[in-house]
C-alpha cells in the first residue's frame, strides 16, 4: 500500500508491506508562498505534481506490487474552485492570517460557547467559519465564482481519481462539521456564507473513493482503476503510524510547527476554549493544540546566524553550539512567535522576541533559546490538556525533533514526563498507508505500524529548573502582549493632536 502524504513545505510517498513495514518511500518540496505579511499560500498544481513525480518514484523502486494508495494531508487548508475543479486563487495554509481582523465579527455573530461544543474547534481565525467569511468579504468576485472549497487533500484525491469527497476526520478540523452527528453544522456554514454544496461529499476515512485515472496511471506506472482511498489528516494519521490507536495515548509532534495530541473514546473541550477536538474514525477522537512555530523557528535561526552553512550543516552546528549553552541559555529567550500562536492563547498577531541579550552572549545562546522556547510552548498546551490515561504507557515524540536528541532532552524536561522517539520513514504517510490496508480489508495483525522506539528522555536534574523556567517565559510573554497592545496605542494616536 502507497501511504501519500501532503505535507506543510513538501509530499512524501511511503510503500508499507503487508506486515505494515515501510519498504520504498519518496518525498519532493514544494514552496510556501508569503506573498504578504500574514499571508501563507500554496500553489496546488505545484503540489499535485509534486504528488505525481513521488508516486512514480516509489512505483519504480517498490519490491511488493501497491494494492491501491491512501491519503494524508495538513490540516486547515483552504482553496476556492469553479465547477470544473479549477483552482480561483492559491490555497490558504494553516499559517495564513489573513482572516484575523474578522474573528471578532464572526464571534459576535454565533453562540461560542455551543458551537466550539458541537464542532471542536475554537472559533478562531485558524478555522473556516472565520476563513471562509473572509473570501466573501474580502475577496468577492472570487466567493461568486466559486463552485465549491476545498482542503489540497480533496483537490489531489480529484486529480488522482476525478471524484470529490473529504472524509470526516479532516472535515472536523475545518470548525464546520459536528463531530457527534458527523454532518456539516447549520451554525457554522451560516457564518461562514457558504450552502452544503459548496463543501465536498462527506465519507468515512477508509472510504475507497475511485480508481486511478487512466491518465494519471501512465504517469506515475502505476495501474489503471488502482483503488484510492480518502484518508485522513496528517495529524490522525501520525498517530496511527506511530502505533497509537488506543483511548489515553499521546503524541507529541515537532515538525516545521508542532502538536500535542490523545486518543479519547469520547468528545472532549476545554472549557476555556484553548483546545480542539477531532473526529479520527467511528467511536475514537483526537484532543490536543497545535503550535505554529516549531521546527521553522530553528530554520529561521539557521539562516539568519548560520549563512556561511548549507542546511544540513547549520542544523548540525546549531545544536552542537546549543549544547555548549547551560539551561536557561544564561539569560536569553526567545519567545517563538514568528508567525503568531495557535493553541493555547490563540493569538495570531503574537511577535517574537528575542529578550536578555548581552555582549558576552553570541548565536550559541540564540539557539538553545529557540529550542527552549518551541518547548515552553509545547507545555503551554500539554498543560491545557487531561492527562493522559493510558497507565505504563511512555508519550511518544515524532517529527524531526527525534534527530535533534538535546531538543527532545529539553522538552522532557520543560514537560516533566518521559519522551519516546519514534522514527518513522513519515508517520503520517506510514499511518495513511495503514489506514489504506485496513480499507482493503489487509490490515495486519497487529493493526498498527511496528514502532521503533529510540532512547527515553527521561526528565533529568534539569527539571526542577525548567519548571521555574516556564514561569518566567509566561510572564515575559504576558508583558509582551501588553507592551505590544501600548504600542498599537501609541501608533493609533492622531500625530496632529498633541501628546
Amino acid at each position: 500500500m502507497i501511504g501519500l502524504d501532503l505535507g506543510t513545505t513538501s509530499c512524501k510517498a511511503v510503500v508499507i508491506d503487508g506486515d505494515g513495514r515501510p519498504v520504498a518511500s519518496a518525498s519532493e518540496a514544494y514552496p510556501l508562498r508569503v506573498p504578504r505579511p500574514g499571508w501563507a499560500e500554496q500553489d496546488v498544481q505545484a503540489i499535485g505534481d509534486a504528488a505525481v513525480r513521488v508516486l512514480r518514484a516509489v512505483a519504480a523502486t517498490a519490491p511488493v506490487a501497491p494494492a491501491g494508495v491512501a491519503l494524508s494531508g495538513a490540516m486547515h487548508s483552504c482553496l476556492p474552485v469553479d465547477a470544473d475543479g479549477a483552482p480561483l486563487a492559491p490555497a490558504m495554509t494553516w499559517a495564513d492570517n489573513r482572516s484575523a481582523g474578522l474573528e471578532a465579527t464572526v464571534r459576535a455573530e454565533v453562540d461560542v460557547p455551543s458551537l466550539y461544543a458541537r464542532t471542536g474547534c475554537p472559533v478562531r481565525s485558524t478555522y473556516h467559519p472565520v476563513r471562509l467569511r473572509w473570501w466573501a468579504e474580502a475577496a468577492p468576485d472570487v466567493a461568486r465564482r466559486t463552485a465549491c472549497y476545498v482542503g489540497l487533500k480533496d483537490w489531489v484525491l480529484h486529480a488522482l481519481t476525478g471524484a470529490w469527497a473529504t472524509d470526516v476526520g479532516l472535515a472536523s478540523t475545518t470548525g464546520l462539521l459536528d463531530i457527534r452527528t458527523l454532518t456539516w453544522d447549520p451554525e457554522a456554514l451560516g457564518v461562514a456564507r457558504v450552502r452544503p454544496g459548496q463543501l465536498p461529499p462527506l465519507v468515512p476515512s477508509a472510504s475507497v473513493v475511485g480508481g486511478l485515472r487512466p491518465e494519471v496511471a501512465s504517469t506515475t506506472g502505476l495501474p489503471a482503476g488502482l483503488p484510492v482511498i480518502v484518508g485522513s489528516s496528517d495529524g490522525a494519521m501520525a498517530n496511527l503510524g506511530t502505533g497509537i490507536a488506543t483511548p489515553g495515548h499521546a503524541v507529541v509532534t515537532v515538525g516545521t510547527s508542532g502538536a500535542v495530541r490523545q486518543m479519547v473514546s469520547r468528545p472532549w473541550v476545554d472549557p476555556s476554549e484553548r483546545t480542539w477536538c477531532y473526529v479520527v474514525d467511528e467511536g475514537h477522537w483526537l484532543i490536543g493544540g497545535a503550535i505554529n512555530n516549531g521546527g521553522l523557528v530553528l530554520d529561521w535561526v539557521r539562516a539568519l546566524l548560520y549563512p556561511e552553512l548549507d542546511p544540513a550543516a547549520g542544523f548540525a552546528r546549531l545544536a552542537l553550539d546549543a549544547a555548549r549553552v547551560p539551561a536557561g541559555a544564561d539569560g536569553v529567550f526567545l519567545l517563538p512567535y514568528l508567525t503568531g500562536e495557535r493553541s493555547p492563547s490563540w493569538t495570531p498577531d503574537d511577535p517574537a522576541m528575542l529578550y536578555g541579550l548581552r555582549l558576552g552572549h553570541g548565536r550559541a545562546h540564540v539557539a538553545r533559546a529557540a529550542l527552549e522556547g518551541v518547548a515552553h510552548c509545547l507545555a503551554d498546551v500539554w498543560q491545557a490538556l487531561p492527562a493522559p490515561s493510558a497507565a505504563g504507557e511512555v508519550t511518544r515524540l515524532t517529527g524531526g525533533i527525534t534527530r535533534t536528541p538535546l531538543w527532545g532532552q529539553i522538552l522532557a524536561d520543560v514537560l516533566g514526563v518521559p519522551l519516546m522517539p519514534v522514527e518513522a520513514a513519515d508517520a503520517s504517510a506510514v499511518g495513511a498507508a495503514l489506514l489504506g490496508l485496513r480499507a482493503l480489508d489487509r490490515l495486519p495483525a497487529t493493526g498498527v505500524a511496528p514502532a521503533e522506539p529510540g532512547t527515553v528522555h527521561a526528565p533529568g536534574t534539569d527539571r526542577p529548573f525548567y519548571a521555574r523556567h516556564h514561569r518566567a517565559f509566561d510572564v515575559l510573554r504576558e508583558q509582551m502582549r501588553f507592551q505590544q497592545a501600548a504600542l498599537r496605542a501609541v501608533a493609533a494616536t492622531d500625530p496632529s493632536e498633541p501628546g
